[in-house]
């Protein structure tokens, strides 16, 4: 079968053709992470919220306890001053030396570090080709 070049491109010339562009579809995904920190909280002695808050309610009934029987036994000091000339004076010093007490710690840099996941999920492309298209 023999074509000629003059056939096609009257037939070209004929029919009416328009090129439609591919479309290019991308959609990505965000990576996702996740940390445990827990290695590092129970090596540097720290704590969860929960333990915390019983913690601190705890040291707080403690203390107010112990400010319950030093005002009583101050009271009761303070009531026998015909005994002690210098009660005034003493009970001052020894406020003064209980809160002065401070606790200092130092903290260093854990063994353990934080166990991060880290997870990268390709792109999914799609190409849908079209090309020459006749009317």
């Amino acid at each position: 079968m023999i074509v000629r070049i003059s056939e096609v491109v009257k037939q070209i010339q004929s029919n009416t053709f328009r090129y439609e562009p591919a479309e290019l579809h991308i959609r990505n995904h965000s990576a996702e992470m996740d940390t445990n920190w827990e290695q590092v909280w129970d090596e540097l002695g720290l704590k969860k919220p929960l333990g915390v808050a019983r913690e601190v309610r705890e040291v707080s009934q403690e203390a107010a306890l112990q400010a319950t029987v030093q005002y009583a036994q101050e009271g009761d000091r303070l009531g026998n001053i015909a005994k002690q000339k210098t009660t005034f004076g003493q009970l001052a010093f020894e406020r003064y030396m209980q809160k002065g007490q401070k606790e200092v710690r130092i903290y260093a840099l854990p063994s353990q570090g934080v166990s991060i996941d880290v997870r990268i999920f390709p792109p999914e492309i799609q190409v849908q080709t079209k090309g020459v298209v006749r009317d």
